[in-house]
């Protein structure tokens, strides 16, 4: 069973604390008093959104999680960010599952790549995923953010689940 990253979209978001949760993956859009108390939870805390490099270190954040445009250059794109965010802050990209945007984004060596995918692409993100984890060593990861689907299939390393759905997803 995979790791969880549990994505914390609003202050009333249950956070929950279990074995399997590995990371906090909070919105930037969240009050930034409410963010600084996750650096104490003892759980790697990543940001999302907006704001998230320019609130990286005044909340204490370990890093961010970008999602990266199918438009621009992905090695641009990367390459920008992680001279934001500066050394030591741990930088993980969410694509869509393309083999192409995957070797890219793999050769700048973020430290997770999540693929996200409608429910209807599922089959065809599943091949993506597995060729993907027999081709590299940068752990990969399953972005259920937009409603959860059935895994199987898939093999990720984590999956990035909304709070209100971790429960619901047999957790």
């Amino acid at each position: 069973m995979p790791k969880f990253i549990l994505k914390i979209n609003s202050v009333d978001d249950t956070v929950y604390v279990d074995d399997d949760i590995v990371c906090f993956l909070a919105d930037s859009s969240l009050p930034e008093e409410w963010l600084c108390g996750f650096e104490r939870r003892g759980r790697l805390f990543l940001l999302s959104g907006d704001k998230a490099l320019s609130l990286c270190k005044t909340v204490g954040a370990d890093g961010v999680v970008a999602e990266l445009k199918t438009d621009a250059p992905v090695k641009a794109q990367v390459a920008k960010i992680r001279s934001q965010l500066g050394a030591g802050k741990v930088l993980g990209t969410v694509i869509v599952p393309r083999r192409h945007e995957a070797m890219l984004v793999s050769e700048t060596e973020p430290e997770f790549v999540a693929f996200k995918f409608p429910q209807e692409s599922a089959a065809p993100a599943a091949e993506v995923v597995k060729w993907y984890n027999d081709l590299f060593l940068i752990q990969s990861a399953v972005d259920l953010t937009d409603g959860l689907q059935d895994i199987a299939a898939f093999d990720p390393d984590f999956v990035i689940i909304n709070s209100r759905d971790y429960k619901d997803f047999g957790c």
